[in-house]
């Protein structure tokens, strides 16, 4: 086994509700990378001029901005006005803040998807997947796509195969083990050789099926096979951190309960003999 480590990053808003907050206790936990999503008064690029600010002086301390969210892509590709909207306002907004913090990396969703849905919609989820592309690509920036269930990207085949029939080198995979798993499908060591080509940033949160009523939980205390999974990532792939997205309450423990135990695992996978 290498003896390569992963730094760690987290969701801002998955520790605290305010960016304030969240970056003050994470920089007391140690972490210097943190991926934006929600801000004061709406999710990223919708940020305050406080927060920019915020998120600046973060920057001249050394932190690191991995990856921004701003939320594209969640309804139906059928709904069209909130399809443009998201295309021609928000998303140029978001490149823009994006590139003021020195982030390459805009995450994305892939449609919600219903049985049935008609073959026309396939080709207007590649249309608008390729135009985001293409705008994120001007600024050198990579869009990378999250899995959710019941979505254009969610399990590897298929989604790999949209962006095989794509083939825009801007386009990536924010790939969420736990979404998958929630979804009905187990991670599989086959599904991550399937999408490792395409793998830009990997969400780290604990899933059980077992119990609908609190289904997400501290890492550790699931049964997303995470020990299996951190080992595909060390070993396959080239990338630097993975980022923490606990989704369970209380936040602040949770999370914090949730970063003991990736550090822990993660150490123990260093130290291993090779």
């Amino acid at each position: 086994m290498p003896s390569r480590t992963l730094d760690i990053g987290v969701v801002t808003d998955e520790v605290a509700r305010t960016l304030a907050e969240a970056l003050e206790i994470g920089t007391a936990w140690g972490l210097e990378r943190f991926e934006l999503r929600e801000g004061a008064e709406g999710r990223f690029p919708f940020f305050t001029p406080p927060e920019i600010r915020l998120v600046e002086e973060a920057l001249r301390r050394s932190h690191r901005i991995t990856a921004v969210s701003p939320g594209l892509f969640k309804g139906s590709v059928e709904e069209q006005k909130q399809r443009e909207h998201e295309i021609d306002n928000v998303l140029p907004r978001a490149i823009d803040l994006a590139g003021h913090f020195d982030c390459r990396v805009l995450i994305s969703f892939g449609f919600a998807k219903y049985d049935g849905e008609p073959a026309a919609n396939r080709v207007q989820v590649l249309h608008a997947f390729e135009r985001v592309a293409e705008a994120a690509a001007g600024a050198g920036m990579i869009v990378a796509l999250e899995n959710e269930p019941d979505f254009w990207i969610d399990r590897p085949d298929a989604s790999v195969a949209l962006l095989d029939e794509l083939g825009h080198p801007a386009l990536r995979i924010n790939w969420d083990p736990a979404n998958l798993h929630r979804g009905g499908m187990r991670p599989t060591y086959e599904g991550f050789e399937v999408l490792r080509p395409y793998l830009a940033n990997l969400h780290v949160k604990d899933f059980t099926p077992h119990d609908a009523v609190v289904p997400w939980r501290p890492l550790g205390q699931g049964t997303t096979p995470w020990g299996d999974i951190l080992a595909w990532i060390v070993e396959e792939t080239n990338l630097e951190h993975v980022t923490l997205e606990t989704h369970c309450e209380p936040l602040l423990e949770q999370t914090q309960e949730s970063l003991g135990w990736l550090r822990a695992a993660l150490e123990t996978m260093r130290a291993a003999p090779r």
